[in-house]
């Protein structure tokens, strides 16, 4: 029975290495982007609803990201009118936010607590044993690894969980994450759920060691298992010889996508490139596409090219709107549409809103041609 887990060294100098170096680089560095939190928190919900769907998508969801943005404006995604999947997702996302430190123990209840939460009111995805470990033997869909037998699921879990929490040199945590990752998927502990499961608690893993998404950080971490789902299967049935040459090999793949995904996503950070590249495009692709008038369209685009993005209903004068009842009309009128909201407590001062409206679209649009969103996401499933 091979259920010990340890963490073969690389070599110090290798590519692998040299990407280690890097992230620890990254979870170090201070983040104290230029565009304003106000700002940056909408694209952090944004990069929630793909990390969420993304998850969803991988199990067979056939919900696209166009069609999930367009029951967002629409406003049909109530707790009871969503995808149970996807709102158990988005659930587990937010358990994990909240719930895991520093000093977090992901052991074997928090684990369960996360399948349970994962499995809740579903049928074909949920679980007969929400919580327990599985009882039967399971088979992996288009994989040539066969997990473990029932019996002896508990001591390998034991052994997962002894792995991940024991102290590791800061030069191996990053690694451990990586192992941690492919042993989940290797002993698939569960009768259900064991792929929403290791990508949950690889963000989890993340957040633990301290790559914080609370304050100035997004990470985006399912977008590995689908931005090349055969190289990500190739990689993984390579690892599952438990060979230390190919345990380094998904090692390097995996930790080599998470520095290119979070130098990418770190741009966000910036207040040049969020308003150049993003925000200016989404409102034009909105004129274009007669979803905002060309006075909203010189409001916004004032609005955005300010310093902190805000605006008083006092500029609006440079727009010809000179007395106050016509200004506090024009401002009511931008709110009801959704398009600006207010940022401070007696709504005096107010910034752009493009995440529960049609400017939703059109950021997503913009993200595609960024490279931000993977065709997976919007592309139906082949039956």
């Amino acid at each position: 029975m091979n259920n010990q887990i340890k963490i073969p060294d690389p070599l110090w100098g290798s590519d692998l290495a040299n990407i280690i170096l890097d992230l620890e680089k990254l979870r170090s560095k201070q983040l104290s982007g230029t565009v304003p939190p106000y700002i940056f928190f909408q694209l952090k919900e944004i990069f929630h609803i793909m990390e969420t769907l993304g998850s969803a998508r991988i199990e067979g969801n056939n919900t696209t990201l166009a069609e999930y943005v367009e029951k967002i404006i629409e406003k049909k995604l109530s707790e009871e009118e969503k995808n149970q999947e996807i709102q158990n997702i988005e659930k587990a996302m937010s358990f994990i936010e909240d719930n895991t430190l520093e000093r977090t123990a992901i052991d074997r209840a928090y684990i369960s607590q996360l399948h349970m939460i994962i499995t809740e009111n579903l049928s074909v995805e949920g679980s007969k044993n929400p919580w327990d470990l599985r009882k039967v033997n399971v088979t992996i869909t288009g994989s040539k690894h066969t997990p473990p037998d029932f019996k002896v699921v508990q001591d390998y879990f034991d052994e997962f969980v002894k792995f991940t929490n024991s102290s590791h040199r800061e030069q191996y945590q990053l690694l451990m994450v990586a192992i941690a990752h492919h042993r989940f998927a290797y002993i698939h502990p569960f009768d259900n759920g064991n792929g929403r499961m290791w990508r949950v608690l690889t963000y989890a893993f993340l957040i633990k060691m301290w790559f914080q998404v609370k304050k100035w950080r997004i990470i985006n971490s399912s977008a590995i298992f689908y931005s090349n789902r055969q190289k990500y299967y190739d990689m993984l049935a390579k690892a599952d010889s438990l060979k230390d040459n190919d345990i380094l090999s998904w090692c390097e793949y995996f930790l080599l996508w998470l520095k290119n995904e979070i130098e990418k996503i770190d741009s966000l950070l910036q207040w040049t490139y969020v308003r150049s590249n993003i925000l200016i495009p989404t409102i034009d692709f909105a004129l274009e596409r007669e979803h905002i008038t060309d006075k909203e369209h010189k409001i916004l685009s004032y609005l955005i090219n300010s310093k902190d993005m805000t605006i008083k209903a006092e500029e609006l004068n440079k727009f010809w709107i000179n007395n106050s009842v016509q200004k506090s009309r024009t401002i009511a009128q931008l709110r009801k549409k959704g398009i600006v909201s207010s940022i401070t407590p007696k709504g005096r001062i107010y910034t752009i809103n493009f995440v529960n409206n049609y400017l939703l679209r059109w950021i997503m649009h913009t993200l595609e041609k960024l490279w931000f969103i993977s065709d997976f996401l919007n592309s139906k499933w082949k039956q």
